[in-house]
């Protein structure tokens, strides 16, 4: 088949949580070898109409079929993830009486069925959203915060988890570290990592809010590195083993998540002949 690859890990997990979204909730996936990726889709190609465009899938729903997508990618190790997500509907993964695969579909809404991607869960959460509008009195352009809630993708327990201990240990052992580009090290190389991540609007608040911790654990701990590191401390003065600001942090280095287009010329065949490097799994 000749179906398209996203073009990178972002794009990927931007295009699941569109699917998703727009009520493809039920999915099954899993982590294969890219020697078993052929005979999977030819299957999966068999059971749900993957292969339907966009135009084809509004007029299955308007049928009360359901639409089908298949998603693959490659993972850092070299095998390939894999995901099959269905809408309501005939013929898909909520179908127990057609689908051969609803016994071990799940929902992506319930707790135990969120679809996981590396450090990721997609997850249906409250947030606050600022958004500008016009003042009716005055004219002029406000910011007002607005309650919303949506599908988003998090940093798991375990990887928020693991973040937090790398920094509690960063603190601790004084290792203020460094940020420049390409030499991330001690604790303000942790925190720059972060804000590489992905940031859909769930992993950003927890970006920040690791860095919210970061400042107060540090902030305990800068006299003592102060008191070690004597000659940083007289060179750089009142900036020595300061951390960015959170107004720096929020305002140059967390930029909102954009729009991107899904999908290149790479299909499931370059992925096969080994066309779509590893390198491409970690952007």
């Amino acid at each position: 088949m000749d179906l398209r690859v996203p073009t990178s890990k972002t794009v990927l997990m931007q295009h699941l949580q569109t699917l998703v979204l727009r009520g493809n909730s039920y999915w099954i996936g899993g982590v294969i070898t890219p020697a078993k990726l052929p005979a999977l889709a030819n299957k999966m190609a068999s059971r749900y109409p993957v292969t339907r465009d966009e135009r084809g899938r509004t007029y299955d729903r308007s049928k009360g079929l359901a639409g089908a997508h298949f998603v693959a990618f490659p993972t850092v190790d070299g095998n390939i993830a894999w995901w099959v997500l269905t809408s309501d509907g005939k013929g898909g993964l909520a179908d127990k009486k057609a689908s051969p695969d609803a016994h071990v579909a799940q929902h992506a809404m319930r707790a135990n069925g969120h679809i996981e991607f590396e450090d990721y869960v997609l997850l249906y959460a409250h947030k606050k959203d600022a958004r500008s509008v016009i003042d009716a009195k005055t004219g002029r352009e406000k910011q007002v915060i607005k309650d919303c809630s949506t599908w988003t993708w998090k940093m798991s327990s375990k990887a928020y988890g693991q973040v937090l201990a790398a920094i509690e240990r960063d603190v601790a052992a004084l290792n203020f570290g460094r940020d420049d580009v390409g030499r991330l090290e001690g604790l303000r190389g942790t925190l720059a990592y972060q804000r590489r991540r992905p940031l859909f609007s769930g992993v950003r608040t927890q970006v920040l809010q690791l860095h919210r911790e970061a400042d107060s654990q540090w902030g305990l701990m800068r006299k003592a590195w102060l008191g070690r590191y004597t000659l940083l401390a007289a060179k750089y003065g009142d900036n020595a083993g300061r951390l960015r600001s959170l107004k720096e942090i929020t305002s140059k280095h967390l930029p909102k998540m954009v729009r991107m287009k899904v999908f290149g010329a790479t299909t499931l065949g370059h992925l096969l002949r080994g066309e779509l490097g590893s390198e491409r799994a970690v952007t």
